[in-house]
C-alpha cells in the first residue's frame, strides 16, 4: 500500500502532462502524419466546426451564400481535414447554402388565362410577337370588369410563344378612368403563385382573420400546410405551390413568399437553407472547385417536365404523368412502355400522342423507342437544366462546366434502366443553352 501511495501522485502528473501536451487535435494530426501522401476520391459533409472556422454570417447560419460562395472556403477546409491527400484526389463536398433570393420570389401572381379566355379573344392557347397580349387582353378585362374604379390594377398571366419556345409572362394593367393601360410586363416567370385573399384569412379565425396577416404569435407554417391540403386536394406527390401572404414583423405588415412541396401526406415548406453538393479536385496549386454538376432526377424534376409537356395528360386519370416526355412524378421515372402506355388511344380512337402513333405505324417500334429517348435527351433534359440552372455559364473560374443527369426509364416487360446524359453549357443567357456530349444507356 505504501508503494502505491507513493506512485499514485506521479501517475496523476503523468496523465495531466499527457493531456496538456497531446490533446485530441494533435493526436489526429499525428495519426494523419503516419499515413503517406496518396490520391483518393472521397465524399465529405461539412459539420458545424467547419463553418465556425470562418465566423460571421457563415458561422451564424452554418451556411454559405452567393456573396460568400463555398468555393472560396472549402479548399481550406479540405486542406486542414485531409492533410495526406495530394495530386489527383477529388472530393464530393456537401454543404449548406443560404438562398439570398430564392427563385420562387420571382413567381407571378394574378389571373391565369384559361382555354375559354383564349377562345374568347380568338387566339390559340398562346400569344405571339405578331399577336401580342396587350392588343387582346384589354377586351377580356372590359368583359370581366365592366365598371372598374380609376386606378384599379390587375395582373394577367398568359402563355407567350416565340421561335418555337413557350413561356409564361405576367402583365400588370391599370384602369385610368377611360381605358386599360399596360404598366409592366414580366417575362418568363418561374412559377405561378397563389396569393391569400381576405376570405382565406377569415378561415383561420382569431387575430389572423381580424388583421389579415400572420405574425410571430401565429406563424404561417402552423396554418398554411392545412390550408394547402384543403385548397389543392388533388396535388400529386412532388407537386409544388408558391404562396404569397401578409406577415406582421413586429413593426409593419410585409408580403412574404414561400414555396411548399407535397410529399404525398404533408405540405412541407422549402427552407431558405438548401443542401448542395460540389466537387473539388486537388491540382498543382492544391484544392480547387470543380464546377461539374452531377445529380439524379427526383420526383419534382419529373413533375416539372409533366408541367411543360406539349401533349399533356390527355384522358389519363392522374396529373403526375404526361405523354410527350413520358415523365412520371409518382414513380420518378420516364415511362417508355410502347404498348402499355405511350401508344394509348383516346376514346375517339386517336393516339394520345399522334406523332408517336404515326412513327409506330410507318417505321415500327424501334423507331418509337428512338424517338422517345430523343425527346428525353435532346429536349426534356435540356429544358430541365434551363429550369434548375438559369444562371449557368460555359465556364466557372476558367473551368468548363459539365452537367451529368441521371434518370430512370421503365420499359415494357418491367425493364428498368438507369441512363446518364452529359451536357455542357454552350452559352449563358435567358435561358442558357445546353448541348449533350455523351450518353450512357445504363449505369448498372
Amino acid at each position: 500500500m505504501k508503494n502505491f501511495q507513493a506512485i499514485y501522485p506521479l501517475l496523476l502528473l503523468a496523465i495531466f502532462a499527457f493531456k496538456a501536451c497531446d490533446p485530441n487535435k494533435d493526436l489526429y494530426e499525428k495519426m494523419d502524419a503516419g499515413i503517406p501522401p496518396h490520391s483518393e476520391n472521397i465524399e465529405y459533409t461539412l459539420v458545424d466546426s467547419d463553418y465556425n472556422r470562418f465566423g460571421g454570417f457563415i458561422a451564424e447560419y452554418k451556411a454559405f451564400n452567393d456573396s460568400l460562395p463555398a468555393m472560396d472556403y472549402i479548399p481550406e477546409i479540405l486542406s486542414r481535414n485531409f492533410v495526406t491527400l495530394n495530386l489527383g484526389s477529388s472530393a464530393m463536398v456537401t454543404f449548406n447554402h443560404f438562398l439570398l433570393h430564392p427563385t420562387w420570389w420571382d413567381a407571378g401572381f394574378g389571373y391565369e388565362l384559361t382555354a375559354n379566355d383564349y377562345a374568347f379573344l380568338g387566339v390559340g392557347n398562346s400569344f405571339t410577337p405578331d399577336n401580342p397580349a396587350w392588343q387582346n387582353v384589354p377586351f377580356l378585362l372590359e368583359r370581366e370588369y365592366p365598371d372598374p374604379s380609376e386606378g384599379f390594377q390587375v395582373n394577367i398571366i398568359y402563355n407567350f410563344t416565340e421561335a418555337g419556345s413557350t413561356w409564361l409572362n405576367v402583365d400588370t394593367y391599370e384602369y385610368d378612368g377611360e381605358a386599360w393601360i399596360l404598366l409592366e410586363t414580366r417575362e418568363d416567370i418561374p412559377y405561378i403563385g397563389y396569393e391569400l385573399t381576405p376570405d382565406d384569412y377569415d378561415l383561420f379565425g382569431g387575430s389572423i382573420a381580424q388583421f389579415n396577416n400572420f405574425s410571430e404569435d401565429n406563424p404561417p407554417e402552423n396554418y398554411l400546410p392545412v390550408f394547402l391540403k384543403n385548397h389543392f386536394p388533388f396535388t400529386p406527390i412532388g407537386g409544388e405551390q408558391v404562396l404569397r401572404y401578409r406577415y406582421f414583423d413586429g413593426s409593419t405588415t410585409v408580403h412574404r413568399t414561400d414555396k411548399y412541396v407535397f410529399d404525398g401526406i404533408l405540405w412541407e415548406p422549402l427552407p431558405y437553407v438548401e443542401e448542395r453538393t460540389e466537387q473539388y479536385i486537388f491540382g498543382d496549386e492544391g484544392w480547387a472547385f470543380d464546377p461539374t454538376v452531377i445529380f439524379d432526377m427526383v420526383s419534382s424534376d419529373y413533375m416539372y417536365l409533366v408541367s411543360i409537356d406539349p401533349v399533356g395528360q390527355q384522358e389519363f386519370a392522374y396529373d403526375d404523368f404526361a405523354y410527350y416526355y413520358g415523365a412520371s412524378a409518382f414513380y420518378s421515372n420516364f415511362d417508355i412502355r410502347i404498348i402499355g402506355r405511350r401508344l394509348d388511344k383516346l376514346e375517339s380512337g386517336e393516339y394520345a400522342d399522334p406523332e408517336l402513333g404515326e412513327i409506330y405505324e410507318t417505321e415500327g417500334p424501334e423507331a418509337v423507342m428512338e424517338e422517345m429517348l430523343r425527346r428525353i435527351k435532346e429536349e426534356g433534359l435540356i429544358y430541365l437544366l434551363q429550369h434548375k440552372y438559369p444562371d449557368a455559364s460555359p465556364q466557372v473560374g476558367g473551368i468548363d462546366v459539365h452537367f451529368y443527369v441521371g434518370f430512370q426509364t421503365f420499359a415494357d416487360n418491367w425493364v428498368r434502366r438507369f441512363p446518364q446524359a452529359e451536357y455542357i453549357c454552350t452559352a449563358a443567357g435567358d435561358p442558357p443553352q445546353f448541348e449533350m456530349v455523351n450518353f450512357i444507356p445504363d449505369r448498372d
